[in-house]
C-alpha cells in the first residue's frame, strides 16, 4: 500500500495546459521538473545523508586499526562497545535504509513516471500543430524526438541530482577527514580536485557539441528508415530498391562517423582521468607513509587516506561517464526541443468560442450524380 501511494506522487497525465515549452534549454528542464521539485528535494536529502555514511565507513576503518594497535589483548570489546554499536547501527542499519530510499525514489517514483509525463505534455502539445508542420518533417523523427525527450531530460536530471551531488559531499567530506589527520594529506586532493574539474570544463563542451550532431544525425537516420517502412507500398510500387538502399545506407554511414567523433573525444577524456588517478594514489599514499614515518600520523590514516583515494579514483570513472552520459542526454534534449519547442502556426483566434454541437446532421440538398446519362 505504502509503495502503490509512493509510485503515485508523479501523475504522468496530470491536467496541466498545453502550453509550448520554452526554447531555452535551461528553461526546458526547469519547465518539467518544478512539477516533480519536492521529489527531486527528497532524493537530494537522501543522497546527502548517503553520501556521508559511505565517507564514514572509511572513518570507522581507520579508527578500528588505531583502536587495534593501542588496546591490549583480551579487553577490545569490553572497552569500545559503545563505538562499536554505533558502526554496527550505521553499517546494518542507517546504510541499507538509505539505499533503500533512494532505490525507491530512483526506480519507484521518478523512473517509470517522469518521462512519460514529458513525453505526454509534449505530444499533447505537437499534435495540435499545423497539418504543413507534420508534412515538413519526417513522421519517423518526429515521434523519435517526443519520445527520446522525455527519457533524456529525466535520466540526465537524475544523473545531476544523484550522482554529481554524491560526489560532491563525497569530495567536502574527504578533504575535511584528510585535514582532520594532517592538513598535508590535503594537497594531492586538492590538486586532483582542480586538474579533474580543468579536465572536464575542457572535454565536457566538446563531447557535448559532438553528442549533438550524433544525436541529429541519429533521428535523421531514423526518419529515414520509418518513413521508408511508413510508405512501403508506394515503394514496392513505384520504387527502386537499390534508391532506398542507398538513401538509408548514406545516413547510416554518416550516423556511425559521427559517433566514432565523439568516441574520440570520450576515450581522450577517459586517459586524461586515469593518468590523474594514478597521480593521487600516489600522492596521498606517499605523504601519508611519510608523515607516519616521521611520527605526525597514525597508522589508521595511513588506511583511512589509501582507503578514501581509492574509492575516489573508482569513482572518477564513474562520475566521468555520468558526466558524458549527462551531456549527451542534454544533446538529445536539444535535438528534441527542435521538434517540441515550436510556436503553433494555426491558432484559434483570441475571442473565439467553444463549438457548441447539440446534435449531428448530414443533408443532401440538390445533389445529383450519373454515368453519362443527361440526369441522374
Amino acid at each position: 500500500m505504502l509503495m502503490r501511494r509512493l509510485e503515485r506522487l508523479i501523475d504522468p497525465f496530470r491536467g496541466l495546459p498545453d502550453s509550448q515549452p520554452p526554447e531555452s534549454v535551461w528553461r526546458f528542464y526547469a519547465h518539467f521538473l518544478r512539477e516533480v521539485r519536492g521529489v527531486f528535494a527528497a532524493l537530494l536529502i537522501v543522497g546527502l545523508i548517503g553520501a556521508l555514511v559511505e565517507v564514514a565507513l572509511f572513518s570507522f576503518l581507520g579508527r578500528l586499526v588505531d583502536l587495534a594497535r593501542e588496546t591490549p589483548d583480551g579487553s577490545f570489546f569490553a572497552r569500545h562497545q559503545n563505538e562499536l554499536l554505533w558502526m554496527a547501527f550505521v553499517a546494518l542499519i542507517l546504510r541499507p535504509l538509505m539505499i533503500g530510499a533512494h532505490d525507491v525514489l530512483v526506480h519507484q517514483v521518478i523512473n517509470p513516471s517522469l518521462a512519460n509525463m514529458i513525453r505526454w505534455q509534449n505530444h499533447r502539445y505537437v499534435l495540435k500543430q499545423s497539418l504543413s508542420f507534420f508534412q515538413n518533417d519526417f513522421a519517423g523523427r518526429i515521434a523519435q524526438r517526443i519520445m527520446q525527450t522525455g527519457y533524456s531530460l529525466r535520466d540526465s536530471a537524475v544523473q545531476a541530482v544523484d550522482a554529481l551531488w554524491h560526489v560532491i559531499v563525497y569530495a567536502v567530506s574527504s578533504l575535511a577527514l584528510f585535514a582532520e589527520a594532517d592538513w598535508r594529506l590535503t594537497i594531492p586532493l586538492l590538486i586532483w580536485i582542480v586538474g579533474y574539474i580543468a579536465a572536464l570544463a575542457w572535454f565536457t563542451p566538446r563531447v557535448k557539441q559532438r553528442s549533438v550532431v550524433a544525436t541529429d544525425a541519429r533521428s535523421r537516420l531514423m526518419g529515414r528508415i520509418v518513413d521508408g517502412y511508413t510508405n512501403i507500398t508506394t515503394l514496392k510500387l513505384f520504387a527502386h530498391s537499390q534508391h532506398e538502399e542507398t538513401y538509408a545506407r548514406d545516413a547510416m554511414a554518416d550516423q556511425t562517423d559521427k559517433v566514432r567523433q565523439a568516441g574520440r573525444m570520450v576515450s581522450a577524456m577517459d586517459v586524461t582521468v586515469t593518468t590523474l588517478n594514478g597521480l593521487l594514489i600516489a600522492g596521498t599514499t606517499g605523504i601519508a607513509l611519510w608523515l607516519w614515518n616521521q611520527g605526525l600520523v597514525t597508522t589508521g590514516a595511513i588506511a583511512l587516506s589509501t582507503g578514501l583515494v581509492i574509492r575516489i579514483n573508482n569513482m572518477s570513472g564513474w562520475i566521468m561517464w555520468v558526466v558524458n552520459g549527462i551531456f549527451e542526454n542534454v544533446g538529445q534534449v536539444q535535438d528534441g526541443m527542435k521538434t517540441i519547442a515550436v510556436p503553433r502556426r494555426v491558432l484559434d483566434r483570441p475571442d473565439a468560442q467553444p463549438l457548441d454541437i447539440r446534435q449531428g446532421e448530414v443533408r443532401f440538398d440538390h445533389v445529383g450524380f450519373h454515368y453519362g446519362k443527361g440526369s441522374g
